[in-house]
C-alpha cells in the first residue's frame, strides 16, 4: 500500500472529534499517447507491449459500524470537490471546501476534483463482515491480521510464471481473510466445490505492478501486466457452489474471472483492478452468477460474460466441452470503467448456431453506473473509432453467438463529462468487421429489455456518439436483431 496524499479523509461519530482515515494510491491509465513498453520493462511485464500515460487515483475503504460522518478535502487544490454515490444523500462544503456528509448506512462513493473522475477517491464505507462459521466445512484456511506474501507464508506458492497463488482444489473449503490481514496471492479455485472466501481482509497485489518501487511517480508509462499475470479470485475447472463475500482486491491483473463454474455469488466485495485489459468480473460459461453490492472501479470491462475466452492464454481454462453463459445478475453495485461498464457477448464458439453457443438470461439491475471515467480511448479518437469501440451498455454477437434475453433494469448512469462514447452498442458483427480474436461473423441478439434506467447529464446530441444498432441483413437463418426494447 503507497499512501496518497490526494485526498485526506476524516470520520467521526457523534459529534466527536474528527480522526484521519488512511487513502491509499491505485494506478490508472489517462488514456494518452500510445507508446511502445521500453525492453527492461517488457522483461518483466510482458503480458502486453504499448500503454499510455499513468494516472494516479486513490482508495479509502473502512467498516461501518453505525452512523458516521465523513469530510473528505483535496490539499493543494483550490476547485470544488463533487461526489457520485450508489444512493444520494446530503452533502454539504464546510469554509475551507471540504465535502461533509452524514452516512446512515453502508455506502459506495467516488469523490472528485471537479470533474476529474479518472483520478477520484474511491471511498467504500463497508458492511461489517458477516459472521464465519467453519460448520459444514471439511478444510479451512484462515489468514489472520497481518501481511501474508509466499515468502512468509507456506500456503501461498509461486505458480509456472512466479504468481504468488493459494491452491483450492479440495471440496468443502472455506478461507478465512480476517479483518486487519492482507493476502498477496491469487485465490485459484480449481474443480472444487462447496467453497466460500471472506473474513473482512483483502487480496493486496499492489506490489506487483510496475512503478510500485518508486510510489507510481508520474509521468510514466502505464498498463503492462506480468505474462501469466493472474485474477485476485480465479474460479474455473467445474468449480460449483462457490461463494465469495466481504473482501477488499487490489489487483495487479483482473479482479474475478469465472471460467466453466456454476452457482456462485459474489456480494459486499471491492474490485480495484490497475492494467490493460484487467476486467472486474469476467465470466465465460458459467452458470447461476448472482452478483450483489460490488464496488468494481476496472480499467477495462466492469461486468462481463462471453461464452469463449479472451486473447489471454493462459486463462483458456481448455478442456471443458462448450458450455452455456446464462442465468447471471449483476444487482445494487457501484461500477466505473475506463472502457466500457457492461459488456455482454463478443466471444463465442465459431460454427455453431444456438446452444450452447449462447448468451443469456442476464439482468443488470438497481446499480449506478459512471461512465466512463475516461473519457475516451484516446484524445481526438475519430467518430467511427468511438462507434466501434464505445457504449456503456454493449451488446455484441461475434463467432456465430446467439445472445438473447437480458434485462437492464431501475439503473442509474451517470454521464462522465467528456465521454464521447455512445449509450448503447447493440451490434451482430459481420466477418469483416470482428473485434479481438474472433474469426467469423455473429449470428443474432433477440429479447433485450432497457426499463426504468435514468440518464443523468447527458450532453445533446452531436457532442457524443449516437447509439449504435446494427446488423448485417438475414442470411435466412434468423440472423440480426430482434426485439430490442426501451420502456
Amino acid at each position: 500500500m503507497i499512501e496518497s496524499t490526494e485526498f485526506s479523509v476524516e470520520l467521526r461519530e457523534d459529534g466527536g472529534a474528527w480522526r484521519r482515515q488512511p487513502a491509499e494510491l491505485l494506478l490508472t491509465g489517462d488514456g494518452t499517447g500510445h507508446e511502445p513498453f521500453p525492453p527492461e520493462m517488457l522483461a518483466e511485464f510482458g503480458g502486453i507491449a504499448v500503454g499510455t500515460k499513468m494516472a494516479r487515483a486513490s482508495l479509502c475503504d473502512f467498516f461501518w459500524t453505525g452512523p458516521v460522518e465523513v469530510r473528505v478535502s483535496a490539499p493543494g487544490f483550490d476547485g470544488p470537490l463533487a461526489l457520485s454515490a450508489r444512493k444520494d444523500f446530503p452533502v454539504r462544503r464546510d469554509e475551507d471546501g471540504a465535502l461533509v456528509f452524514r452516512l446512515d448506512e453502508p455506502e459506495m462513493c467516488l469523490v472528485r476534483k471537479g470533474d476529474d473522475y479518472l483520478k477520484g477517491l474511491s471511498l467504500w464505507a463497508r458492511p461489517e463482515p458477516a459472521p464465519v462459521s467453519g460448520d459444514g466445512f471439511r478444510h479451512v484456511l484462515r489468514f489472520e491480521p497481518g501481511f501474508h506474501d509466499a515468502e512468509s507464508d507456506a500456503r501461498i506458492r509461486r505458480d509456472a510464471y512466479g504468481a504468488p497463488v493459494i491452491e483450492i482444489a479440495e471440496d468443502d473449503t472455506l478461507v478465512v481473510i480476517e479483518k486487519g490481514a492482507a493476502v498477496e496471492a491469487s485465490l485459484d479455485i480449481r474443480g472444487a466445490r462447496h467453497v466460500t472466501v471472506c473474513g473482512g481482509g483483502r487480496i493486496d497485489l499492489s506490489r506487483r505492478l510496475p512503478h510500485y518501487a518508486g510510489g507510481f511517480a508520474e509521468p510514466v508509462l502505464w498498463g503492462p501486466f506480468r505474462t501469466g499475470a493472474l485474477p485476485a479470485i480465479y474460479v474455473h475447472a467445474g468449480a460449483e457452489d462457490v461463494t465469495v463475500r466481504d473482501l477488499v482486491a487490489v489487483c495487479d491483473f483482473r479482479g474475478v474471472c469465472l471460467r466453466n463454474a456454476a452457482r456462485v455469488a459474489i456480494r459486499d466485495c471491492g474490485l480495484f483492478t490497475s492494467t490493460v485489459n484487467a476486467d472486474g468480473v469476467n465470466m465465460v460459461s458459467s452458470q447461476d452468477v448472482a452478483c450483489d453490492a460490488l464496488y468494481i472501479r476496472s480499467q477495462d470491462d466492469c461486468w462481463c460474460a462471453y461464452n469463449n475466452c479472451d486473447s489471454i492464454p493462459w486463462l483458456w481454462d481448455e478442456g471443458f466441452p462448450p458450455r452455456s453463459m446464462c442465468r447471471a445478475a449483476l444487482r445494487r453495485s457501484f461500477i466505473g470503467s475506463n472502457a466500457r461498464a457492461i459488456v455482454i457477448g463478443g466471444h463465442g464458439q465459431s460454427g455453431i448456431r444456438g446452444a450452447p453457443n449462447e448468451v443469456r438470461d442476464v439482468e443488470v439491475s438497481g446499480c449506478r453506473i459512471l461512465g466512463n471515467l475516461k473519457p475516451c480511448d484516446k484524445p481526438g479518437a475519430s467518430p467511427e473509432h468511438l462507434a466501434y469501440w464505445s457504449g456503456i451498455f454493449r451488446v455484441l454477437s461475434q463467432s456465430d453467438e446467439w445472445v438473447h434475453d437480458l434485462r437492464f433494469l431501475r439503473n442509474v448512469v451517470e454521464w462522465v463529462p467528456g465521454y464521447r462514447g455512445s449509450a448503447h452498442h447493440i451490434c451482430v458483427r459481420s466477418a469483416d468487421q470482428v473485434s479481438y480474436a474472433e474469426k467469423t461473423g455473429g449470428w443474432k441478439i433477440e429479447d433485450v429489455l432497457f426499463e426504468g434506467n435514468e440518464w443523468r447529464a447527458v450532453p445533446p446530441p452531436g457532442a457524443h456518439t449516437p447509439d449504435v444498432m446494427q446488423s448485417p441483413p438475414d442470411d435466412g437463418t434468423g440472423l440480426g436483431l430482434r426485439r430490442i426494447r426501451f420502456a
